[in-house]
């Protein structure tokens, strides 16, 4: 009949998704943009970094066939009197049904959007919904987690009907485990257990069946990150033991037969060895029988592997700590592990809010201070993900300057750490909230070079992507510039309330304003930039738990 969207969203209370019907607002001004429009959804920057090869979406492909919307609300049955509310389908519920084929339903759409504009739950339940709100919920981790181990993994973060990315990386958006989520219904984390096993094991079959071997021992051993926090046990009867020889009945060589591994010095196509894997799964003893059969701790991967978001030459120990996989960190440092990489291990743990591991690597002499090839602090790291118990973790070993904690508020609106807490946190430590970037002084060499090759591109107009825009506008850029820029709200509406200026401009003479311009922006944020704050206030207050009213 043509083609179809899975649109995820939050509902914005209890008993109605939306309302207000703001969130189906953006959704239709979205859609009637990329129905009646010429232009291409781009590939968001850290996409874009992470796999050169990325692209976007033209609009054409909406538009070249009618074009079916899966929504919740009106696509799974909500007031059907079910006989029992059981963790599966056995009460026969079509609701429960439908639940369960969630999955389905991901995998046969050709389009996925995460609905998360920043809107104000005043009446329903007091709070501010954004894309990290989003990101949080256990349930839109569910579908999230469907389209991403889907044949389409691609999906489009919809932060306003103007601000469309298309996202294809774990890195341009890290978030956790269903597991992990936050559910109204704290029963809903069972239902939802089966469920998660189901797509898991849908992925490892497709990797089978096309030969991927390398997409197979990834989303095998991923899976104690998959399944984290549901109690359910993983997918592991794909390649049955009883075909295995005798000698796969020891821990390790069953651990390599099967991942298809010959030995454990055996190498994959990308530099990834048997020890790599089994730190992605976190399994201790695995580690530790591969360490006694002198599996070298320091060996490197020499392929970026852009879904997890990976560049190349990462360690077990990277991928252990990314993880949050932290005995098995502790038994690579141990065993002398090595911490380095294109992204400082360091900056690893402070992206995946890993304070623990953070501890872990300080012990073993890794710095808080450390910079990537690119100039990024680890402070940068984490805030750019909104890692709160990371940052904290960095200031107890870190004294930033007022100037450099602006900086660090400049990176966290230029990726998607842009909330209301972080803001209020530094601002409390005397970030310059006004910072505004210089790229010869606060980037390294490396970054400065490739900034001076996008720039002519991206002005002649050859080239322009959201990372050309970005590069083009980075001199002079302000943490609120920066906020408005990404479709960071909630961010941009705690800067005004704080206090930045408004009318200073970056090196293109642009100010906060002009690059609302053309943009969907929420009424509270257009008011702020036109110099009335108080509705920013308010959101502002709410996003840290609380409602405000100003006369």
């Amino acid at each position: 009949m043509g083609n179809a969207a899975f649109a995820s969203h939050q509902w914005a209370a209890k008993h109605h998704p939306d309302p207000d019907f703001e969130q189906m607002r953006v959704l239709q001004d979205a859609l009637r943009r990329l129905l009646s429009s010429e232009g291409y959804v781009p590939p968001e920057p850290v996409t874009e970094v992470s796999s050169p090869t990325a692209r976007g979406v033209w609009y054409q492909a909406f538009q070249s066939q009618p074009l079916f919307i899966w929504y919740d609300y009106f696509s799974v049955p909500q007031l059907e009197k079910r006989a029992t509310h059981a963790t599966d389908d056995t009460d026969g519920s079509n609701q429960a049904k439908a639940i369960h084929s969630i999955p389905a339903y991901v995998a046969n759409c050709k389009f996925f959007f995460a609905l998360c504009p920043t809107i104000d739950c005043i009446d329903q339940s007091r709070v501010v919904l954004n894309a990290a709100t989003w990101a949080s919920r256990g349930w839109c981790r569910v579908e999230r987690a469907a389209r991403e181990l889907s044949a389409q993994d691609k999906w489009i973060l919809v932060r306003s009907s103007s601000s469309l990315a298309v996202v294809g990386t774990a890195f341009s958006f890290v978030s956790g485990s269903v597991g992990e989520g936050t559910f109204t219904v704290p029963e809903d984390c069972w239902k939802l257990a089966p469920v998660m096993k189901a797509i898991v094991r849908s992925k490892l079959l497709h990797c089978l069946q096309t030969g991927d071997l390398r997409a197979y021992r990834r989303h095998l051993n991923l899976q104690s990150v998959y399944l984290r926090g549901l109690q359910i046990e993983p997918v592991a009867d794909l390649i049955p033991d009883g075909k295995a020889p005798a000698w796969s009945r020891d821990l390790v060589a069953g651990f390599l037969y099967q991942n298809y591994f010959s030995g454990v010095s055996s190498t994959d196509s990308a530099g990834w060895r048997p020890l790599h894997y089994a730190a992605l799964s976190g399994n201790v003893k695995v580690v530790e029988g591969l360490l006694q059969r002198r599996a070298d701790p320091n060996r490197r991967t020499w392929q970026p592997e852009p879904k997890l978001g990976f560049q190349p030459w990462v360690s077990a120990l990277d991928m252990a700590i990314f993880y949050k996989h932290n005995e098995v960190a502790q038994l690579l440092l141990d065993s002398r592990a090595q911490l380095g990489g294109i992204y400082p291990t360091m900056q690893l743990a402070a992206i995946s809010d890993n304070a623990e591991g953070i501890r872990l690597l300080c012990d073993h002499g890794g710095k808080a201070t450390e910079r990537n090839i690119f100039g990024i602090t680890v402070l940068d790291a984490a805030t750019s993900y909104g890692s709160m118990m990371a940052l904290e973790e960095l200031l107890e070993r870190v004294q930033p300057s007022s100037q450099e904690l602006g900086r660090v508020l400049l990176t966290a609106m230029c990726i998607c750490g842009g909330s209301a807490q972080l803001v209020d946190r530094l601002v409390g430590l005397r970030a310059d909230i006004n910072f505004q970037c210089d790229l010869r002084r606060d980037w390294s060499l490396l970054a400065c070079g490739i900034g001076a090759a996008v720039y002519p591109v991206h002005k002649s107009g050859l080239r322009r992507t959201a990372l050309s825009t970005f590069v083009y506008h980075i001199n002079g850029l302000s943490p609120l510039m920066a906020a408005v820029h990404t479709g960071q709200h909630e961010g941009a509406a705690a800067l005004i309330a704080a206090g930045a200026r408004l009318d200073i401009r970056n090196s293109q003479s642009w100010t906060a304003a002009d690059f609302a311009r053309g943009m969907s922006v929420p009424r509270f944020l257009q008011k702020g930039l036109e110099g009335d704050p108080w509705d920013c206030f308010r959101i502002a207050s709410m996003a840290h738990g609380y409602v405000e009213t100003y006369m």
